[in-house]
């Protein structure tokens, strides 16, 4: 027997990865920025209006306070 279907299912459910430790920041403003997280160091960039970067929760802290900046969680 065909088990397309399984196989479809596997594929399918591996892209679902939760994204633990992250939270989404959106820019809202037209102005491009670029950060340092204050504690991991990582780079953000944003370029354009609506551009989003998945930020490590121990930097989003330092992000909140930013005007320009969305923070989804």
């Amino acid at each position: 027997m065909c088990n397309c279907n399984q196989q479809r299912a596997m594929l399918t459910s591996g892209n679902t990865q939760s994204r633990n430790g992250v939270v989404k920041v959106m820019l809202t403003e037209n102005t491009p920025m670029i950060f340092n997280g204050n504690i991991t160091g990582r780079m953000y960039v944003y370029r354009n209006r609506n551009d989003y970067n998945w930020v490590d929760k121990r930097d989003v802290m330092s992000m909140k306070e930013i005007p320009g900046l969305q923070v989804i969680y």
